[in-house]
């Protein structure tokens, strides 16, 4: 029998008690700070990517508006609706739009550079540089002339607003045209037209608030900031690419994904430090372009890395697409749930928004028609005008560096939250249209002007 030298030491145990006491108190105070424990976030996160899954393949099965699914749930998480997301905790993730934004840029980007075929970048640029201008410059007159006559405001807050909204979104077009049964050219051409918009609305903005607030601008400099910018970006992308593929080839197939996909990162943040913000869209588009296209590279260049991307790192970053996308317009919906407008708010959003569909119809009528035969192609040149990343960082802008009045800031907050929910419930619905008329067809996909009767 083993004898008890004294009592049985209560310390251990009241040390662990007065952590577990602590550790509450510091959980119950996290949880008060963001209103929701780790098991609702944990559920809200589960349903979120059935529901993005669910909304992929009625989109793929059906051609439904995926898009507009996401954001409705999106809508339904607010504090408007459900939620189950308080305004305090909503407020406080709104505040992450920036940086939301590009995580989001970065990686759509980097897929559609996968995507795309280097063949058909070269024989769309041309076209697509010629109708993203044309797009871009029309907008921002129709409206500034609209803003200027209908509200009175000055021709800087006019040209202002329509420089926020003159271009469309690569987060947006680029999931929605990926699935299209639509010409290549088509979709370079959008894919091209969102990439090189980003830089413009940005660009333009920006110059913009500057003679608003100094009075005067050097055209010339912003003509060559936008050049370089788009130079420096490409180049650094491209460069980036090949040096990338020569360092997998050593590196091995080990983690090959994650590397990568800091890599682009590292290029997109040099670019975005480098050439101001929109540069680093570009970056990453150029740096997808070559790693997908690694096998179509320069005869010299492919015989001296000997290597191809490999196809697993394309197919994995698919599915880290699908993520960050579901989770996008999710965060798009709670975003736009929280955007309080007044009636007269709406009724100019409205506005905008049916002068930016009359533009674009004058657009896809003209110009479109000259370099796409077949009424599908025309239509995605159409439907393909959703605003959104760009113009909702850009917008909040002017009202923040004191450039315009409050009311006036206020108004393009809300007209641009307007036109970004409008525009893409009308690029979802377009989409929609596309494939379930996708039997009916004029010409082969790929016809254009002079190319009817050329050789493939």
């Amino acid at each position: 029998m083993v004898k008890r030298s004294g009592p049985i030491s209560r310390r251990p145990f009241n040390h662990w008690h007065a952590s577990f006491d602590t550790n509450c108190l510091i959980s119950h105070g996290i949880h008060e700070t963001i209103g929701m424990d780790s098991h609702t976030l944990l559920l809200i996160v589960s349903v979120a990517l059935f529901v993005g899954f669910a909304a992929n393949y009625i989109f793929v099965r059906y051609r439904a508006p995926d898009v507009l699914l996401l954001i409705t749930f999106g809508v339904l998480l607010g504090p408007g609706v459900m939620g189950v997301i308080d305004e305090g905790m909503a407020s406080q993730i709104t505040q992450l739009t920036t940086y939301v934004a590009a995580v989001a840029l970065s990686v759509i980007m980097l897929q559609a550079g996968m995507d795309l075929k280097i063949r058909d970048v070269v024989r769309s640029f041309n076209h697509a540089l010629i109708f993203t201008l044309v797009a871009f410059f029309v907008s921002i007159g129709a409206i500034a002339l609209v803003c200027r006559l209908a509200m009175g405001w000055t021709w800087g807050e006019s040209l202002l607003l329509g420089s926020i909204l003159g271009g469309t979104s690569g987060a947006i077009v680029i999931p929605l045209v990926r699935g299209l049964n639509v010409s290549k050219r088509v979709k370079t051409m959008v894919t091209l037209e969102s990439a090189l918009t980003d830089v413009l609305v940005i660009a333009g903005a920006m110059t913009l608030m500057a003679i608003i607030a100094a009075g005067n601008a050097d055209l010339a400099d912003v003509f060559m900031n936008v050049m370089m910018a788009f130079l420096f970006s490409s180049i650094l992308g491209v460069v980036g690419g090949i040096i990338w593929l020569n360092v997998l080839k050593h590196a091995g197939r080990q983690l090959s994904y994650m590397i990568t996909l800091a890599f682009m990162l590292l290029l997109f943040a040099v670019s975005e430090l480098t050439v101001g913000l929109g540069g680093g869209a570009i970056a990453a588009l150029m740096f997808g372009l070559t790693m997908g296209n690694s096998e179509s590279l320069p005869a010299p260049i492919r015989r001296r890395l000997g290597y191809c991307c490999d196809p697993r790192i394309i197919d994995f970053h698919d599915e880290i697409s699908f993520f960050v996308r579901t989770f996008f317009f999710i965060y798009l919906g709670l975003v736009l749930s929280l955007t309080a407008m007044s009636s007269v708010e709406l009724l100019a959003g409205v506005v905008v928004f049916n002068v930016i569909v009359l533009g674009r119809i004058a657009v896809s009528a003209s110009v479109g028609r000259l370099m796409c035969k077949d009424w599908k192609d025309r239509a995605t040149l159409l439907f393909m005008m959703p605003r959104g990343l760009a113009a909702a960082v850009v917008a909040s802008l002017p009202l923040s560096l004191g450039v315009v009045s409050a009311q006036v800031g206020n108004m393009i907050g809300a007209i641009t939250a307007a036109v970004i929910l409008l525009t893409t419930c009308l690029a979802s619905i377009g989409a929609y249209v596309i494939e379930k008329r996708a039997g009916r067809s004029e010409l082969p996909c790929d016809c254009t002007v002079g190319e009817a009767g050329a050789a493939p």
